[in-house]
């Protein structure tokens, strides 16, 4: 069979349809892993998985001598491993369960966790060696190719968001895998392979019955679908998919939910269904509106109403502080970004019992809200707190600020927290809220404040106006009459602040009255980060100090281990786990590669295509983050941001100039500068980027971000295209660009959390600045040569 000297238009086609089965894994994964197991185990996973692009890209430059690495039979095998990858991942997720917080002494739960990951290593390798290979057979086009691989990817991430809003994941995962089979037929038959066209269409088949009948992934029992799955006589009455995970609706008579509740309160509490968005998160669900909830009078759920019984309530989120059903008939605006939860309510009378409900992120809702202002703002949500590295626009300085701001002048926010000993979370949002009164205009902000306990629940409460002596006698009688502790109220004497919920000491109290007189905290909070968490640092539930961590489990024992943040700690084991890899895998092998030619050397192709893969990718995840702000929905900001990208830089690659001038080179890093500038919009007009429309936000966004995208596509392939002459070097400089590409989707949060959105977008483009460089080096060398 002859080779080919340029690629046709069916290899574009495979590139692109490789590129987008990858990226598609990339989301599906991630929401597989939630599921399944120990969401922090995703990243992890998948950044040992992705290795198998950098490992693949390897095997290319030791092979590049020999024939198989040339030719569509190569690249048939790479795609039959990628779908068959598909499969083999729904069969290990549909028998594994893992109980994660054994890995550290079980054997058997580790190597379970190995399968695992070993399941995911196998579609992202046959990937690598089927994309990979292209470059190495055609380095002449390394536009046309980088440019399909690209815009496949970008179709991969839209086709993901789109899948996982139809169907579940399992089926997703199925479908990708029986359009990768499909592909690898009619290559196989259009270009004579007829083994491999026949192993793909047998596969094919296999895929058609993995989609037709999906297996169920395992659920690991340390959930809370497969917990409340177990109670007696639990009936499944609806499951819907959607981008924010499956939910499932529950029904027991034993389901009673009511967090805050006085122990002193010694009636029923009605039953209620709940649903499970992805397998963690439980929203209580009331069966019929209106609902008699007697028992919201001795609740610190039902106390904000009882302190301002008149005006409007504003709920931001939803969980089991179920405000609206503490509301007892008043009119309430519930505000829930995912409408599934909203129609299930609005089927159940919600409408007619004076609650409108509206599907929107909280954050948009405080800016653009028009029936303000209101009596009482509720943050239901804090009640389910959340991960370390997720962003919280609205539980900062600025987002705390603006609710102030939507209140009557003697109006209420409140914020339910579970109650931990030492305290986690508290003292960061109280520091949070201080500064927010603070901007507010309120010289002494413990005077707006007041704070209950009870055996397992606080609820935080503060005022835009110093709180009245009625309101300070109210709170004394409820928290009197239902015995909750009162940990702070203006007058308040630490003796006062310990009584029926008895703690070894106050601590409570003293977290508040240090805040508010701008004292040192008490010892056991210094455990914790307690800095206000700010509008470019939105992560309230950050609360690892990463120098107190050995201090943290040696006085609190075992139970300090269930106090870190463990999606930080494991970014930090994913960057050093790949780090270690990547030498094994790129770094060492390197021996085995013929002495590469002036003007390059080892080093700085190295330094070029690792400054490349962090900086794209640390840009992205940035930029993702912030526009989760305007967005509101982290899936589809996904979705949105990285196939603009990637679209973006697949049209950029297509344009990129393949003469090796300085003129040239100015222009593509000169461009990169010009859309980096443009990207800053999103960080410095807020408010203005937050008021309109979703089809207007969407639209503006992607205008915003699309000259980035396509100035950040062509130093990549400018580079490989000066490679050409050395083509055994081209899947090596692929490997490390998709290996550091890991190092920063690891890095990107960290850097965020750390140092702020702002510094860690101005880290990428430093990466940029490094690259730039570089290559002006290499053009000054090839001059003397």
């Amino acid at each position: 069979m002859v080779e080919r000297a340029t690629p046709g238009r069916l290899d574009l086609v495979a590139v692109a349809g490789v590129s987008a089965a990858l990226l598609a894994l990339e989301v599906l994964l991630l929401r597989l892993f939630e599921f399944s197991h120990w969401y922090h185990f995703a990243g992890l996973a998948i950044a040992l998985a992705l290795l198998g692009l950098g490992a693949a890209g390897t095997t290319l430059a030791l092979a590049g001598r020999y024939p198989f690495s040339r030719g569509d039979g190569w690249f048939l095998t790479g795609l039959g491993v990628t779908a068959a990858g598909f499969l083999l991942l729904l069969v290990v997720q549909s028998r594994v369960t893992l109980r994660p917080v054994f890995t550290g002494w079980d054997l058997g739960e580790l190597v379970r966790l190995l399968l695992v990951d070993l399941a995911a290593f196998v579609p992202f390798y046959g990937a690598g060696l089927a994309i990979g290979q292209v470059f190495l057979r055609w380095p002449e086009r390394t536009r046309a190719l980088y440019a399909a691989n690209l815009l496949g990817s970008g179709v991969g991430s839209l086709g993901a968001a789109l899948l996982l809003a139809t169907v579940p994941v399992a089926m997703a995962l199925a479908v990708v895998a029986v359009l990768l089979f499909a592909l690898g037929s009619v290559i196989g038959w259009v270009r004579g392979q007829r083994v491999a066209g026949a192993a793909c269409a047998l596969g094919l088949a296999l895929a058609l019955m993995a989609a037709a009948r999906p297996p169920e992934p395992a659920v690991s029992d340390f959930k809370a679908l497969s917990r409340i799955g177990e109670l007696p006589g639990v009936e499944t009455l609806a499951v819907h998919s959607g981008l924010p995970g499956r939910l499932t609706l529950l029904r027991a008579d034993s389901l009673r939910y009511a967090p805050g509740l006085s122990l002193g309160w010694t009636e029923s509490v009605a039953s209620v269904d709940v649903a499970v968005v992805g397998s963690d998160r439980v929203v209580p669900l009331v069966r019929r509106w209106p609902v008699d909830a007697a028992h919201r009078h001795a609740s610190l759920a039902g106390l904000p109403r009882q302190l301002r019984p008149h005006g409007r309530l504003l709920v931001l989120g939803s969980g089991a502080w179920q405000t609206p059903v503490a509301a007892g008939g008043r009119a309430v605006t519930w505000v829930e970004a995912d409408g599934r939860l909203l129609e299930i309510a609005r089927a159940r009378g919600a409408s007619e019992a004076g609650i409108t409900l509206v599907e929107d992120g909280a954050w948009r809702h405080l800016v653009t809200a028009p029936d303000g202002p209101y009596s009482v703002i509720a943050f239901d949500a804090a009640w389910e707190e959340g991960d370390a590295a997720a962003e919280d626009y609205v539980l900062t300085v600025a987002g705390l600020a603006l609710a102030l701001a939507r209140l009557e002048a003697d109006g209420l926010l409140a914020i339910p927290l579970p109650l931990d000993d030492p305290p986690r979370y508290y003292p960061r949002v109280m520091a949070t809220l201080e500064r927010a009164l603070h901007r507010q205009g309120a010289a002494a902000p413990g005077e707006h404040v007041a704070v209950l306990r009870g055996l397992q629940a606080l609820l935080i409460l503060a005022s835009p106006r110093p709180l009245a002596e009625a309101d300070i006698a109210a709170l004394r009688d409820f928290a009197e009459r239902w015995r909750f502790d009162v940990a702070w109220l203006p007058g308040l004497a630490r003796e006062q602040a310990n009584r029926y919920h008895r703690l070894d000491s106050p601590v409570f109290h003293d977290i508040a009255r240090a805040l508010f007189e701008r004292r040192p905290l008490p010892p056991a909070t210094r455990l914790f980060h307690a800095a206000p968490a700010e509008l470019d640092r939105p992560y309230p539930w950050r609360s690892l100090a990463w120098g107190e961590t050995p201090r943290l489990v040696r006085e609190l024992g075992g139970r300090g281990w269930s106090y870190l943040d463990w999606t930080l700690i494991l970014s930090v084991v994913t960057t050093v786990v790949v780090a270690v890899l990547a030498f094994l895998l790129v770094l060492v092998p390197l021996g085995r590669l013929p002495a590469i030619q002036r003007p390059f050397d080892r080093l700085s192709v190295a330094g070029y295509f690792t400054a490349l893969g962090l900086g794209y990718i640390v840009v992205e995840l940035v930029v993702f983050q912030r526009l989760i702000l305007y967005l509101g929905e982290p899936v589809l900001a996904a979705a949105l941001v990285f196939a603009t990208f990637l679209i973006g830089s697949g049209i950029g690659s297509a344009m990129t100039p393949a003469d090796a001038s300085r003129a040239s080179l100015g222009r593509i890093y000169f461009a990169v500068a010009v859309g980096l500038a443009l990207a800053l919009v999103p960080f410095l007009a807020v408010h203005a980027l937050s008021a309109p429309p979703l089809a207007w936000r969407v639209t503006l966004l992607v205008a915003l971000l699309l000259p980035l995208a396509w100035a950040m596509g062509r130093p990549f392939p400018w580079a490989l295209r000066q490679l050409a002459g050395q083509a055994r070097w081209i899947p090596w400089a692929w490997g490390i660009n998709g290996f550091t590409s890991v190092l920063g989707a690891s890095l990107a949060p960290l850097l965020s959390i750390h140092i702020g959105q702002s510094a860690a977008l101005a880290a990428g483009a430093a990466c940029y600045v490094a690259a730039f460089a570089i290559a002006r080096r290499w053009l000054a060398r090839s001059k003397r040569a």
